[in-house]
Parts: structure tokens; C-alpha cells; sequence
């Protein structure tokens, strides 16, 4: 590991790593081309307890809040299978802000089926014509008597297909008035929800789509903290997941260099073994350090977050760097595998384009660029209009 654990930590990481290469690592290429989602699979992490980590006192296996033992559990899931590591993000992401922000009725509800894996609560923000631009949301949410009525379109909803309920962001008017981006809980068996799905390379049991709603109705108890003021929760939410993403894309490039080595280390050419050429060797010793350094900013993020730091540029690195690197070394093991590593029988064509989903996720590496710059060294190298920014 690259930092020090504590018991606890290690226990979880141990238990997970035990589970994961024997009961997720075996099935993953065939699960990886499939579009239906492993409940079963689902449920048998959540029985780990990795899921309520970060969901409250009831459910935490542990005596606080950890975000390191969640990275590393999100790790090891990666190393075996990175869908079902992807899979675990968003739960660990919805229940810890439904716990801090949901009302007790919300909470009540969601976080037990969440961190039992019974069901999946979707998060949407990105629309169809703003992209990453965040503060530009359309989907509004109008106040009523009792409640809110929701109108507008989510689009690249992770798992949506398959979620019960989905968290999303919308701009909020109240007596005709704008009064900023609120963050609401929307069944999606509402009335005027309707779903439709994304042809994706990868992600396969995930899945992505978009969300069309047209007049939903929901009780003002579905409202997550104050109205208007959704962003600062989650862009620390991306501050969160942002990392996780990053290893899922480090966790599998590890098993495909670890598998390479040992593939390299059986083959013969030229009288030697393929692992003795430096044309070979070296590569991975390259991948392999830039994989550890990456993991290291990583850690160094859900530590500081852990002590209650600020780790927004740290984040930002991390999900830049981090898939940047995870992929490169995935593409290497797939060519020193020759014509068989671009074949289907082996998993480095499907792990590299499942890598390079997380180049996108969470927003893409230029975003995070901007992030840096921004935490940095001040809004002088932030490219936003003023109108924008508001």
C-alpha cells in the first residue's frame, strides 16, 4: 500500500481483495460484454459492509467515517473487475449525501436499500446543452403547494437503466423568481419520468441514458439541504469521486501488468525469455512508476479529506493523471501481448476501453486542468464569462 493503514483499513482491504479476485475476477470479461446488471454480485459486495462506510453511525463498519478504507476497497474491486468498482462509487457517493443532507423521511427510505444493495439511486447533473457547464443547469424545478414540480432533461445518468430513484440538481423557481440550483430526491416510477439508454464501448452492465421529465411532481420533503444552494454540495461530492474514478482506471491497469509480467516472464524468442529484453522490461518499470505516483495523489486527496483538508486540486489531479496513465499501460500489455492480447479471449481490449471511460467521467481532462490552475492560482486562469460564473 502507499500509505499507512490502520488495522481497520487493512482488514477491509484484505476482505475485499479476498472476495474480489475469487468471486468477481473470474467472470469479469464475460459480465463485461453483458448489458444486465449483476444484483446478485451487487449484493454480495454490499455484504462486505464497504457500502455503509460512509452512510452514518447504523451502518459504518468501522467506528468513523473513512474515506482511504473507501479508495481502497474501490481499488480492489478495480484490480478484479472495474465495473463492479464503478458500481460502488455512485452508492458510496449517494449515501454519504443523503446522510448529511436528506430528511429523516429521505433517509429512512433510501440509505438502507442503498447500502444493502437493493437498490440504486442514479445521480444526474450533466444536460444535453451545458455539458460541464454546471452552473448553466436548465432543468428547473418550480415550487408549489407542498412541493416541487420538475421539468428538463439529464443526460450520461450512470446506471440509470437500473436505479430506482436519482439525485439530481435543478434550478429552482419559487413566485417566479430564480433562486439558484437546489438538489432534489425524484422516484423515477414518478409521473412524467421516461427513460432511454446510451450505446456505450464500454461500461456494459452500467450502462448509461437520459432522463426526460416532464412535470414531476415530489413533496418539498425530497429537497436535500437549503434551496438554491446545491453546488457547494456537489462539487465536494466530485472532490470525492474524482479519485475513485482515477483508481478503478489504476486498479485495472495494475492486474494488466501484473499479468503481463507474468505472461512475458514464460515466453521465449531469440533464445531468451521476452521478459530479459530491455525494449520489454523496461516499459512496465516505466508504466508501473507512473502508476504509483498516480495512486499516490490519489491517497493523498482521501487523506487530506479524511482530516478534513481542503483537496479540490488534488482531486482534480488525480482524475487527470490518473486514467492518463491507467490506460497508457493498459494499451502496452495489450501490444507485448501480441496478436493475441487484441483478441477477446484475453481482457486488455475490454479493460481499455472501460479504462478510457473515466478519461470522461467527472469531467474530462481539461476540465480538470482548469480546476488546478484555478485552486492554484486564482480565477485569472479560469476561461468563464462573468454571466457564466453566476
Amino acid at each position: 500500500m502507499t500509505t499507512v493503514e490502520t488495522t481497520d483499513q487493512s482488514l477491509i482491504a484484505d476482505a475485499v481483495r479476498d472476495f474480489a479476485r475469487k468471486k468477481l475476477a473470474p467472470g469479469y470479461l464475460e459480465r463485461a460484454k453483458s448489458s444486465t446488471f449483476p444484483w446478485d454480485l451487487h449484493r454480495a459486495v454490499a455484504e462486505l459492509g464497504i457500502y455503509g462506510l460512509l452512510a452514518g453511525d447504523e451502518y459504518n463498519p468501522l467506528d468513523q467515517e473513512d474515506f482511504v478504507a473507501a479508495v481502497q476497497a474501490v481499488e480492489e474491486l478495480a484490480y478484479a473487475d472495474f465495473n463492479m468498482a464503478n458500481v460502488a462509487i455512485p452508492v458510496l457517493l449517494m449515501s454519504s449525501l443523503l446522510q448529511q443532507h436528506a430528511t429523516d423521511t429521505v433517509k429512512r427510505e433510501w440509505i438502507p436499500q442503498l447500502v444493502s444493495g437493493d437498490a440504486y439511486v442514479a445521480f444526474g447533473l450533466t444536460e444535453p446543452e451545458t455539458g460541464s457547464d454546471a452552473a448553466n443547469i436548465r432543468t428547473t424545478a418550480r415550487a408549489v403547494d407542498g412541493g416541487y414540480v420538475i421539468t428538463g432533461e439529464k443526460t450520461s445518468v450512470t446506471i440509470l437503466a437500473n436505479a430506482s430513484s436519482i439525485l439530481l440538481a435543478a434550478r429552482t423557481i419559487r413566485g417566479g423568481v430564480d433562486v439558484g440550483v437546489s438538489t432534489f430526491l425524484v422516484p423515477l416510477d414518478a409521473s412524467g419520468t421516461v427513460k432511454s439508454t446510451v450505446a456505450d464501448t464500454g461500461w456494459a452492465i452500467m450502462g448509461r441514458g437520459v432522463l426526460h421529465l416532464d412535470g414531476v411532481e415530489i413533496p418539498a420533503e425530497n429537497l436535500l439541504g437549503v434551496e438554491g444552494k446545491a453546488f457547494s454540495r456537489l462539487l465536494n461530492g466530485f472532490d470525492f469521486t474524482r479519485p475513485l474514478l482515477a483508481l478503478t482506471g489504476i486498479g485495472a491497469a495494475q492486474a494488466s501488468i501484473d499479468e503481463t509480467a507474468r505472461y512475458v516472464a514464460s515466453r521465449t524468442a531469440f533464445g531468451s525469455q521476452l521478459s530479459k529484453f530491455e525494449g520489454v522490461s523496461f516499459p512496465l518499470a516505466e508504466h508501473l512508476t507512473k502508476l504509483e505516483a498516480a495512486r499516490l495523489v490519489c491517497y493523498s486527496a482521501l487523506d487530506k479529506r479524511n482530516r478534513g483538508l481542503p483537496h479540490t486540486a488534488e482531486a482534480a489531479m488525480a482524475k487527470w493523471y490518473g486514467p492518463l496513465v491507467a490506460s497508457a499501460a493498459v494499451k502496452e500489455c495489450l501490444l507485448l501481448h501480441g496478436n493475441y492480447g487484441y483478441s477477446q479471449e484475453l481482457p486488455f481490449e475490454q479493460r481499455l476501453r472501460d479504462v478510457m471511460s473515466v478519461e470522461i467521467a467527472d469531467g474530462t481532462a481539461q476540465i480538470q486542468k482548469i480546476i488546478i490552475m484555478r485552486e492554484r492560482y486564482g480565477l485569472d486562469f479560469v476561461p468563464y464569462t462573468k454571466k457564466s460564473r453566476s
